[in-house]
């Protein structure tokens, strides 16, 4: 076999490899970018939402919503109490 024919063969392989690869990668890219871009309109409309159409949304039980929000008013304060022992020189 000729080194010729050789490299004519690994050519053509490459090629053959590049035919199919980049259509695909075009394809990925777009998905991709669409996809970001469906998830920042859906982010900036959930974002707009008042509290109660989420909860509609979601379809939770008030009680379920209350405590929540409850414990995350209690984690602020266990955060602020925190920054203030750790603030003091003994």
């Amino acid at each position: 076999m000729k080194t010729g024919t050789t490299v004519l063969q690994y050519v053509n392989m490459v090629l053959s490899g590049l035919v199919n690869s980049i259509p695909k990668s075009v394809v990925h890219c777009q998905v991709r970018e669409a996809k970001r871009s469906l998830l920042d309109h859906f982010f900036a409309e959930l974002g707009r939402k008042k509290p109660s159409q989420l909860s509609k949304l979601l379809d939770e039980d008030p009680a379920i919503m209350e405590r929540r929000s409850s414990l995350a008013k209690r984690l602020e304060l266990y955060k602020s109490a925190q920054m203030e022992i750790n603030g003091v020189s003994w």
